[in-house]
C-alpha cells in the first residue's frame, strides 16, 4: 500500500510541476506538437493536483 501511495504522490507532484507533460502524454502526441494546452486547462490541472496532494496528506495523517 505504501508503494502505491508513493507512486501516486510522485505522479501528482510531476503533474503539479509540469502540467504540460501530462497534457502531451494524453493529447499532444495526437497533434504532434502543433497545438499547446490552454491556460485555463493548465490552471485546472495544477489545482486538481494540489487538491489530490492535500487529500493524500490528510489521509496519511489520520
Amino acid at each position: 500500500m505504501r508503494t502505491l501511495f508513493f507512486i501516486f504522490m510522485i505522479l501528482c507532484i510531476i503533474n503539479f510541476c509540469f502540467p504540460k507533460f501530462g497534457w502531451y502524454l494524453r493529447y499532444g502526441w495526437i497533434s504532434r506538437g502543433e497545438t499547446e494546452p490552454s491556460r485555463p486547462y493548465m490552471a485546472m490541472v495544477r489545482m486538481t493536483s494540489l487538491l489530490m496532494l492535500l487529500v493524500a496528506f490528510t489521509l496519511t495523517m489520520a
